[in-house]
């Protein structure tokens, strides 16, 4: 890549202190014998527009992007590059020169950085295997507890988007029962026992996504007999699904696991 002695994957977060992202990809570069660097940066929102823009002409292969700078990482996206579009949140950033070759503008343009929601599509390959399992496929259904702050275009996977959308359209509490998918998104913090109650009737062969962030939540999910999808689950989801985008191979899982597991045991 012009600019840079060897590909460059840069981490940006605020506060940046505490995450084990950087760790992480390093030991996967590592066992994927890649000769890549990672480096941290606390980039504060306000200031991200200006970091994506300073990494793009420096020509960082890719960027991950903490929770609390995927909003605006998307809307710097949609306002920066003439072929984003799409979800309202971005995570991650990679290169790919062919997918931007038909596009008017200059070489850098070409050369420039396209974004993705890679924990929603990590989210959603897990719910396309679930469903893909069943005996009869072709009746799904899903239930959302609490609000969701993701489109749901981005986690439901095709071709059973449609079904369970509909589904949550005509979906009530007394349905949780029935659901092949559960979303457990933002909850209260009053109702969160009420809430996780009626969660607790999942049956064993539901699954159930945690979306909420919520210590308390995810404490009581650890007792349920449905597959639960817990935050750091979908942490190294994430983390893989970038990788195998910005290296176009699949990362090792277990050693991105495992340090994740030894940083936060530090």
């Amino acid at each position: 890549m012009d600019g840079t002695t060897e590909p460059i994957i840069a981490v940006l977060g605020h506060p940046i202190a505490g995450n084990p992202s950087q760790l992480a990809i390093e030991r996967a570069f590592e066992a994927m014998k890649l000769d890549w660097r990672v480096m941290s940066f606390d980039v504060t929102p306000e200031n991200l527009p200006v970091a994506l823009h300073g990494l793009e002409v420096l020509g960082v292969r890719g960027i991950l992007l903490s929770k609390n700078l995927i909003r605006e990482a998307a809307q710097w996206a949609a306002g920066h590059l003439p072929d984003q579009s799409g979800p309202a949140v971005l995570d991650c950033f990679y290169r790919d020169p062919i997918a931007r070759s038909g596009l008017q503008g200059s070489a850098s343009q070409n050369s420039g950085l396209l974004g993705f929601d890679a924990e929603s599509q990590w989210i959603s390959a897990q719910i396309h295997a679930h469903l893909s399992a069943k005996q009869d496929d072709s009746a799904v259904s899903a239930s959302v507890i609490g609000k969701i702050h993701r489109d749901l275009d981005s986690l439901f996977p095709e071709p059973y988007r449609e079904l369970l959308k509909q589904s949550l359209l005509e979906s009530d509490t007394a349905s949780i029962p029935e659901a092949d998918v559960i979303l457990i998104g933002e909850l209260d913090a009053d109702a969160v026992a009420l809430e996780i109650e009626d969660a607790s009737a999942a049956c064993p062969s539901s699954l159930l996504i945690d979306l909420s962030g919520n210590e308390a939540v995810a404490e009581a999910l650890d007792d349920f007999a449905a597959t639960v999808i817990n935050i750091d689950q979908r942490r190294v989801g994430m983390i893989c699904q970038c990788i195998e985008k910005w290296v176009g191979k699949p990362a090792p899982e277990e050693i991105v696991i495992d340090a994740i597991e030894e940083y936060m045991a530090v």
